[in-house]
């Protein structure tokens, strides 16, 4: 359903409006009127007129049906109301009251059910509650009772969500210290009725807004979200988003690895790489982020030429880029040349350039070195520093390359003296601090340059088979066994049951071996004694099954399967590979290192599924450790294509599994050298109750 009513309201109604201009219902009658908004109608049953406008006893005396009401009431007394309302036909309110399910308090978590039950049951859009409201600059329509927001500021095209009023107030007033013009700012407050999604999509249609920055403190529906982010990026529009109150869970509460290491932090991170979001490292990133877009059109990517009077400001810029995950790259040897023969002395060319005092010595030689820069492939960003006199002295240059080239030229004046007004109309970003600058160019260079192509899941025909209804994980031998039916290579092994059997299959498999515990009830096996390795003859084995079983009987509620034999495996690269779902968003591809570089290092990269072979390999080249794959000194370069292959068959039968599917593990897949792909050495497959049990409970 439209936000049209809510947003760009024809008829608005203010139930309990004031004449006070400073309290909350009266900020919105004294905005609306003073924009030369016309269908205004307060409502107030003690006055006959509110801030020189007739006012009304009740929403039923009103002349019109309103496409908005406004209720600046208390909690309790916003519901009855709301029905009054939906009785005359209104289909949209903007509920101010706090007292909800903010307060994490019983009482008022009912008041919100009770209101979102309203919304369900009548189709009436209701924004809030605990709801600053709205301003729409593009048609003059403020519904805030803030005084951030005032008739008389300029129209954009950035529209700033939030879900808090204060932060808001803040964005908005740091992003128009930095210039930037604002379509909408809305602040979602508690969303009973309106997610933040269904703004977001409201925002993507919406010809007026070309990008918006978003403050937000939870998602509720992440597939929703993802969509909505899906058609900002289609339209070509940035979406910015500061995620607050992230932290990973603690690990005490996981049965894996993989779930420790896949905290909500990671779970954002990875969302919003799908969905080609900026994500702002920072909280004043939102503003820089917003008014980098309004030269965007000329950023392609995070690849920077450095122009510096000083040689100490350049190594300063390359650090804070490099840290910033931004790219100084080498410039082209034709254009070193070309500076070269421009820069008298020994100075550095290679980049950051080193412009020296000559700047001042000539009308156009800046102008030169800057084009030198800027028409090499390397660069898609040229970043001048020139401090205060020395921008003074050379702005037409700077000006005329910007009017010749389709790539952006930023300075950076940390005398803070530039003509920023000059700056924006030759459309020339501008910053005063070199890591505010390296930061935000890096952040939006990186959006830019994002590849969001929508990958699909395979479809192998492969079936897990009927889950066991009492148990809530596989064995690690099932859990093999399911796996290699989707296309993950796993280690053969033989199950046995007596030390006679274990003798017998050992000397059929061959030394050295590995056995392994089998039960669905001990997930960590190493931890109680039962995996033992480089077992080398028929004395070891037997001894290692005799104590093993032992170990497992004297467990309280450990079944036992019995002992796998299975050929211990040399050579090789330990990666782990895991899968967990999170609560807002879904199945989250965990892929990492094994040994330290997991358990200690956290050396992992996520991403949400579905997962091709090519994107697996990508997360593998993007982990620290990925050298270990690579052929680290002089070791033999791993099969990291085969290892890839395997990562994007354990996401699809993931995927395949259903809601029985808690979690899957793979620790270690051994990756093989290249050529040898990579094997699945043990598995772990977690479990949900089945929910015909779970129906059973609740009747």
């Amino acid at each position: 359903m439209s936000l049209a009513a809510l947003l760009k309201p024809r008829s608005i109604a203010i139930v309990g409006a004031s004449d006070n201009k400073a309290r909350i219902g009266g900020v919105p009658v004294d905005l609306l009127h003073r924009a030369g908004f016309e269908k205004i109608y307060p409502v107030n049953p003690k006055n006959e007129t509110v801030q020189g406008l007739a006012a009304y006893k009740d929403i039923e005396s009103v002349p019109e049906v309103v496409d908005l009401v406004i209720l600046a009431l208390s909690a309790d007394a916003t519901l009855p109301y709301l029905e009054r309302c939906h009785a005359q036909g209104i289909p949209a309110a903007l509920v101010y009251a706090s007292g909800y399910a903010e307060t994490n308090e019983p009482d008022g978590i009912a008041k919100q059910a009770e209101l979102v039950a309203f919304a369900e049951r009548t189709g009436m859009r209701i924004a809030g509650p605990n709801c600053m409201g709205n301003a729409n600059f593009t048609d003059g329509i403020f519904t805030a009772f803030g005084q951030s927001f005032q008739p008389g500021e300029p129209a954009g095209g950035t529209a700033l969500l939030t879900q808090s009023g204060n932060m808001c107030a803040t964005v908005f007033r740091m992003a128009r210290r930095a210039g930037v013009t604002f379509s909408h700012v809305i602040n979602t407050g508690n969303e009973a009725s309106i997610d933040f999604s269904d703004y977001l999509d409201f925002l993507a249609e919406d010809p007026a807004t070309d990008s918006a920055v978003c403050y937000i403190e939870e998602l509720r529906d992440g597939p929703k979200f993802l969509a909505a982010a899906a058609r900002f990026r289609a339209a070509g529009k940035l979406l910015a988003v500061y995620k607050v109150g992230v932290s990973e869970k603690g690990a005490a509460a996981a049965q894996s690895h993989t779930a420790a290491l896949a905290g909500d932090t990671a779970a954002y991170d990875a969302a919003f790489a799908k969905a080609g979001v900026a994500r702002a490292g920072e909280f004043s990133q939102l503003a820089d982020l917003a008014y980098l877009h309004t030269i965007g059109g000329k950023i392609a990517g995070a690849r920077c030429a450095i122009l510096s009077v000083s040689g100490a400001a350049g190594a300063i810029l390359s650090d804070a880029l490099s840290l910033a995950g931004g790219d100084v790259p080498t410039l082209p040897q034709a254009a070193q040349d070309g500076l070269d023969a421009l820069i008298p002395g020994h100075s550095m060319v290679s980049n950051p350039v080193d412009l020296t005092g000559n700047l001042v010595n000539s009308s156009d030689f800046l102008y030169a070195a800057m084009k030198l820069a800027v028409e090499a492939n390397e660069i898609d960003v040229v970043l001048l520093y020139l401090p205060g006199y020395f921008l003074t002295q050379s702005f037409e240059q700077v000006e005329r390359l910007a009017a010749e080239t389709d790539k952006a030229l930023i300075v950076i004046d940390t005398f803070a003296q530039a003509d920023q007004a000059r700056l924006a109309k030759a459309g020339i970003g501008y910053f005063d601090d070199f890591d505010r600058a390296a930061r935000a160019v890096s952040a939006y260079g990186a959006w830019k340059a994002q590849d969001t192509q929508a990958v699909e899941p395979s479809v192998s025909g492969a079936s897990w088979g009927a889950f066991p209804e009492d148990q809530n994980a596989l064995s690690e031998t099932e859990a093999k066994e399911a796996l290699a039916r989707f296309g993950v290579p796993v280690v053969h092994d033989a199950l046995v049951h007596s030390s006679d059997e274990a003798r017998a299959a050992a000397a059929k498999i061959g030394y050295p071996l590995v056995a392994k515990l089998v039960s669905p009830d001990v997930a960590h096996k190493t931890e109680h004694g039962l995996i033992r390795l480089s077992l080398a003859d028929a004395d070891a084995v037997v001894e290692a099954f005799e104590s093993m079983m032992a170990k497992a009987r004297s467990m309280s509620g450990v079944r036992i399967e019995g002992v796998t034999l299975e050929p211990m495996l040399a050579g090789g690269v330990e990666i782990l590979a895991g899968v967990t779902r999170d609560p807002v968003f879904g199945w989250m591809l965990t892929v990492g290192l094994g040994g330290v570089w997991t358990e200690l290092m956290k050396d992992v990269r996520h991403r949400l599924l579905p997962v091709d072979a090519a994107g697996a390999e990508a997360m593998l080249r993007g982990l620290k450790g990925f050298k270990l794959l690579d052929g680290y000194r002089g070791a033999p370069k791993a099969d990291v294509a085969g290892a890839a292959r395997a990562i994007a068959a354990l996401g699809d039968a993931v995927l395949a599994g259903g809601d029985r599917i808690r979690e899957v593990e793979v620790n270690p897949l051994l990756v093989m050298p290249e050529g040898r792909g990579a094997i699945a050495v043990d598995a772990l497959v977690l479990l949900n109750e089945p929910v015909r049990e779970k129906a059973e409970e609740a009747a």
